[in-house]
């Protein structure tokens, strides 16, 4: 099990770039490019094992393939570009495959966000049911921690039955370096307490209910 740690996955550490003040356009005009370039020294001091059998076989030499993303605003002028090296082939999903973008569903007080579905590695296939859902207290574009409740996934039940477990008490593990993010996580989940919910939605009104408290043990709904 996995603990949402998919749908936490999907909707959380993003950023999104600022307007200039005063602009109150809400999009941006975004493009990539996907092109070989060199590095700035003729050299760059790299060396690989790769090399010492077959000169250039490492990828990671004085020519690489380089991914620049430019996101603007006509009307402001505000502009980010991002940059990175040997990126993978870009390719083409739409928001169901994404688990995010999907207008949330409202369970009560809590939001029902669409997680990604299974990931079966080809792409023309039709989706699969999302695997995790993400709930939490307020719709919102962009959520932040602070929103999140818990999250929903499958599971199988005591008797061998299909059934979502609950994962809550939202944490953060440490970066393995410095000036990396966190990676969100949960430290809950109800299996630990036999507590399983038929239905999507009976497990949104307990997270409601009682996230962040502890589950009451052996408890079925």
């Amino acid at each position: 099990m996995t603990n949402g740690m998919g749908a936490l996955a999907a909707h959380l550490s993003y950023t999104t770039p600022e307007h200039r003040e005063g602009c109150t356009a809400q999009g941006w005009q975004v493009g990539y490019r996907i092109h070989t370039t060199v590095r700035e020294s003729s050299y760059s001091g790299h060396s690989c094992p790769l090399d010492a059998d077959d000169s250039g076989a490492c990828g990671h030499g004085d020519s690489y393939e380089a991914l620049v993303v430019r996101m603007y605003c006509p009307k402001c002028g505000a502009a980010t570009q991002l940059n990175a090296e040997l990126p993978s082939a870009p390719r083409v999903f739409d928001t169901t495959r994404l688990g995010m973008g999907i207008k949330p569903r409202r369970c009560g007080e809590v939001w029902i966000y669409q997680g990604p579905p299974p990931q079966l590695g080809i792409l023309l296939d039709p989706p699969k049911p999302p695997q995790w859902y993400l709930v939490a207290r307020r719709n919102a574009l962009q959520l932040t921690p602070e929103d999140v409740v818990g999250a929903i996934e499958p599971d199988i039940g005591p008797r061998g039955g299909d059934c979502y477990t609950v994962s809550y008490g939202l944490t953060e593990l440490p970066a393995p370096a410095f000036g990396e993010r966190p990676t969100p996580l949960f430290g809950r989940n109800s299996r630990l307490d036999d507590l399983y919910f038929t239905t999507v939605t009976a497990a949104a009104r307990w997270l409601a209910e009682n996230a962040p408290a502890s589950a009451e043990a052996g408890r079925a709904v």
